[in-house]
Formats: structure tokens, C-alpha cells, sequence
């Protein structure tokens, strides 16, 4: 054994070498995943500070929650506000951990949103009208402007960082620059499903016009129905991709139509209200979901392109790159693109 391990040591380096996984890089059922070890200084700080921020807002937007009555635009806001507060700790943590530069931005978005809520949420009653409700608006607006001020920056550059590196998909796929691209697209794939959801669970809360004061028992069984298909119809799409099945693939597409038929028929009924007798802060809501629906559809239609451009990716090795999935019929491809590298 202390011969093997001599002579492994004189040997030359290979490119093998080079891009074999190291202990920084662990193999988990979602493909490759940095240790907490590999983080540096800024990144760990980033990770740090972002959490307890994002965790400060989702305590005071729950507590704000529960007390403001279920009818009121506030509420309705409350929940948008927690559904993209949970988004963003899901972006911030599997951005980092697992080197995804676009979701890293999209969280730079959201936060730039939840801002730009906060703000305007703040601003839109007077101080005197609730004191215990100005102190919570102005402490949840001073811990989102100082976040921002402090971790959008560090974000950009971790971001800018990553996309340059690509440290992460080099240790996956090798020094082969074409499975280096279609890895980086699988992954912009994956942070667009993840965004797609988030919005359509957005717009889902939007469109209750009056919070949940008048839902119905149909409104329920809509919502929650479609719900689970967003939320399937995301799987659904992962999976297609982790397994590169086309028959899967085949159906994710079929089925990508239901989603805007939705959102534009939800945007078409809001508008009616808009255009009513809805003034100040009853018209916020029907704003706002339209303004969600119009970018649900937009990240929708680009889904669709670039799973388009995924599928087209089939068969040439990057599976068996990233999950270390090799079959009978797929030995060959790899060795193949081993060679090349």
C-alpha cells in the first residue's frame, strides 16, 4: 500500500487529476455541493448576514400578519412578502453552496423588490395612525435598507465571481468547454423554474383581491389545485432534465400552456377591477398583480426557450458529468468525452 501511494505520488499530473473532485466538493443527491470549509471570508459573511436579515424580515412580517385584519391590502402584501423572503433564503443559501451565479442575481432582484415594498408600504399611511404599526414598518425598512446596502454589493461581486470562475463546473464536467456550457445552462434552466414558481405563487396570493376574507370554497379548490400544478409542472421539469428523459421533457412542454392561460385570464379579471371604482391603496393590489403576471409570463416564455435549447443537450454526457450516472449505453459517451478533455 505505502508503495502504491509513493509511486502515486511521483507520478505527473493529469488533467484527471486536476478535475477530480476535491474534499471541498461533495456529491449529494442533487449533483455537486460545496463544503462549508470551501466558503471564503466574504461568501461566509454574506451567508451569515443575509440569513439573520432575511430571517429579522419573516419574524416581523408574520408578526405584522397577525395584526392586520385578512381583508386589507396589508395582509395580501404580508404574504407575497414571506413567500419571496423564504425565496430569497433559498437563493442565497443554493447559490452558494452550490456556485449558481443566476440565482445569486435573482436574489439581488428580490431583494431590490422587497425594498421597494418596504418602502412604499411604509410611506402609504400616516405615522399616527397605529403607533405599534409605524414602529414595526420603520424597524423591518431600516434592517431591509441596511441589508441592502451592505450585502446587494458583496452579492454583485459573488455573483460576477462566479460566473467568471465557473470553479464548481469545472470540477464537475472537466476542462471540455462545450459540457461546460451546457452545464451553465442547465443550471440557468434550474434557476428559472425556481423563479417561474415563485412568481406564480405571487401572483396566486395577488389575485385574492380582498386577502382571504372572501375566498370561496371554489377559490380554495382553484388555488390549491393550482398550486400543486405549478408546483408539479416545476418537478416535473427538474426531473426531465436530472434524468434526461424526453418523454418527460415531452410532456413538461405540452403542459407549459396552462400557466399563462391562467395568469392572462387572472390579469384580464383584475384589470376590470383596476379600471372600476378601486382609488389609493385598494388599487395597489390589482397593480401589483398584473405587474407580477406580465413578468410570470415573460420568465414562463424564457423557460420554455431554454428547456427547448436543454432537450437539444440530450445524450452528450453532461448526466453522467453531474450525477455520475452511467449506464450500459452511455460508458462509451463518456469515456469519449473524457478523451477529449
Amino acid at each position: 500500500l505505502s508503495y502504491m501511494m509513493a509511486d502515486d505520488e511521483q507520478r505527473p499530473r493529469t488533467i484527471s487529476d486536476l478535475t477530480r473532485p476535491r474534499h471541498a466538493t461533495q456529491q449529494t443527491a442533487i449533483g455537486p455541493t460545496r463544503s462549508c470549509g470551501d466558503l471564503d471570508k466574504k461568501e461566509l459573511f454574506f451567508l451569515v448576514s443575509t440569513i439573520l436579515a432575511l430571517l429579522a424580515t419573516l419574524g416581523l412580517t408574520i408578526y405584522r400578519l397577525t395584526s392586520v385584519a385578512a381583508g386589507s391590502a396589508d395582509f395580501t402584501f404580508a404574504l407575497v412578502l414571506i413567500i419571496n423572503t423564504v425565496a430569497c433564503l433559498i437563493f442565497v443559501v443554493h447559490g452558494l453552496m452550490r456556485e449558481r451565479p443566476y440565482e445569486v442575481a435573482i436574489f439581488i432582484i428580490a431583494d431590490v423588490i422587497v425594498l421597494i415594498y418596504c418602502i412604499v408600504n411604509y410611506a402609504e399611511k400616516p405615522r399616527w395612525d397605529d403607533p405599534t404599526e409605524h414602529a414595526v414598518k420603520l424597524v423591518r425598512l431600516i434592517l431591509v435598507v441596511i441589508f441592502s446596502v451592505v450585502c446587494v454589493p458583496l452579492a454583485v461581486y459573488i455573483t460576477v465571481s462566479f460566473y467568471q470562475s465557473r470553479n464548481l463546473i469545472f470540477r464537475t464536467v472537466g476542462a471540455n468547454a462545450e459540457l461546460q456550457d451546457m452545464c451553465d445552462l442547465t443550471f440557468f434552466n434550474e434557476a428559472l423554474l425556481k423563479l417561474d414558481f415563485q412568481l406564480e405563487l405571487s401572483m396566486v396570493v395577488l389575485v385574492l383581491n380582498k386577502g382571504t376574507a372572501d375566498v370561496g370554497t371554489e377559490d380554495i379548490v382553484v388555488l390549491s389545485v393550482g398550486t400543486l400544478f405549478v408546483l408539479s409542472w416545476a418537478l416535473l421539469g427538474y426531473l426531465a432534465m436530472r434524468f434526461e428523459n424526453k418523454v418527460v421533457v415531452i410532456i413538461f412542454l405540452v403542459l407549459w400552456w396552462c400557466e399563462p392561460a391562467y395568469i392572462i385570464y387572472k390579469m384580464v379579471d383584475v384589470a376590470r377591477l383596476l379600471h372600476g371604482n378601486l382609488t389609493g391603496e385598494a388599487a395597489l393590489v390589482p397593480a401589483a398583480a398584473i405587474a407580477c403576471g406580465i413578468a410570470a409570463c415573460l420568465v414562463h416564455s424564457l423557460v420554455l426557450m431554454v428547456t427547448w435549447r436543454v432537450w437539444s443537450n440530450f445524450g452528450k454526457g453532461l448526466k453522467e458529468k453531474v450525477y455520475g450516472q452511467t449506464g450500459a449505453g452511455d460508458r462509451s459517451k463518456v469515456v469519449e468525452e473524457e478523451t477529449k478533455t
